[in-house]
């Protein structure tokens, strides 16, 4: 008896068959968690501010749990502007400055949201912050009407949220405040300013030659995809919240409102970390490039680097899809269908053709833009090299 015993806890002590792990699987990845979060819009709407707005360090305002809030938990509201789709580049630029007046430079595609929801604007709750409605969501359900029935009735629209900056308060909402998680930044830029990039940040990412040390002759790729791993590779344990849009009544329709849902239990005083995504904060690097490309008129040299700049964002950005893509997934962060690649942008020569009407809507859109002071100086005093 004594020696089967031996003999049972040696197999039991065994290491597992090469070919048997072979044959392990990992846990398939589904949104499974992200879709268990739903928003209790009537709960939410009765209850206090539950955050609040405090100085995050390195990155300008933040939003912080004004209380412990339980994983599951809905913590505030994104707020804005809801407003139709516009058909055309134009429309967009049109919508960012009539709610953004003269700083909407600074905040157009940083604060926006884009959602399919029902036309009826108040669908859900009383809109406790609510966002301005603008063009033909002003659809409202007959007295008597059942709500389910009014939301059919008035069908769903392709809307576009854009987030309220200045003068937000909790009482309203300010989802649209919360930071992300970390940054994709250059080396050289590893403390932001208020959270935003600038054109001149993409040249942390620029190599130079070791000869004359202003024009670039090439993109450090490397670093933009080391930049790119290692925010993908703290999605799953920095961030806290998810934006979860709130359904209606049995209709199985959404109403055009966002919350931040909270996915693990928060402390009161902790920050609220969200994740933009990668292709957010890459497609800002882009913006910071092409708007050099487009107001600076860099040298030859540098427009070819600068240029080169914008493919290897859109590469990367490829690059990074599947990844982050599990890690918004484990987190229950993000759908995983929200995370898409950059769209590769046009030839930057057609792009920017003296007849393009791209040209002149870039034009207006990154008038002002930083440009790099060195290039000035090295068109102006190109030295004679040995």
């Amino acid at each position: 008896m004594r020696s089967w015993l031996v003999v049972a806890v040696a197999q039991q002590a065994a290491p597992l068959n090469p070919l048997r792990r072979l044959l392990r699987r990992p846990p398939p990845i589904s949104d499974a968690r992200y879709n268990s979060w739903t928003v209790n819009v009537e709960s939410y709407e009765r209850a206090s501010p539950r955050v609040e707005l405090k100085e995050s360090p390195g990155a300008g305002t933040g939003v912080f749990a004004a209380q412990d809030l339980k994983e599951g938990s809905t913590a505030t509201e994104y707020v804005g502007l809801l407003a139709e789709c516009p058909d055309t580049r134009s429309g967009d630029l049109a919508l960012y400055q009539s709610y953004y007046g003269e700083n909407w430079r600074k905040y157009c595609q940083r604060y926006e949201i884009g959602l399919t929801g029902a036309r009826v604007a108040d669908a859900v709750g009383r809109a406790k912050g609510g966002s301005v409605v603008a063009g033909s969501l002003k659809t409202t359900c007959n007295v008597d009407e059942d709500l389910d029935a009014c939301v059919t009735r008035a069908g769903e629209g392709e809307y576009v949220l854009l987030g309220k900056v200045e003068r937000a308060t909790v009482d309203e909402g300010v989802a649209q405040l919360i930071n992300d998680h970390s940054t994709i930044r250059a080396p050289s830029h590893l403390t932001p300013s208020e959270g935003s990039l600038r054109p001149s940040d993409v040249d942390g990412f620029v190599l130079k030659d070791s000869a004359w040390p202003y024009p670039p002759v090439a993109v450090d790729g490397a670093a933009l995809r080391r930049a790119t791993q290692e925010y993908v590779s703290n999605i799953e344990s920095e961030t806290n919240c998810a934006l979860v849009q709130a359904t209606i009544g049995s209709s199985g329709l959404f109403a055009p409102r966002i919350f931040a849902v909270c996915t693990r239990d928060i402390k009161k005083g902790e920050e609220l970390r969200l994740t933009y995504g990668a292709e957010w904060w890459l497609a800002q690097l882009r913006r910071a490039a092409l708007a050099q490309v487009v107001s600076c008129a860099p040298s030859p040299r540098r427009a070819a680097a600068l240029e080169a700049m914008i493919r290897a964002v859109e590469d990367v950005s490829v690059d990074a899809r599947d990844a982050q893509a599990a890690a918004c997934a484990r987190a229950g962060c993000m759908p995983r269908a929200f995370v898409q690649p950059l769209e590769r942008m046009a030839p930057l020569d057609e792009l920017l053709a003296d007849d393009s009407w791209q040209k002149i809507l870039l034009a207006e859109e990154f008038l002002g833009a930083e440009c790099v002071v060195d290039e000035i100086y090295a068109d102006a005093f190109q030295p004679t090299l040995k």
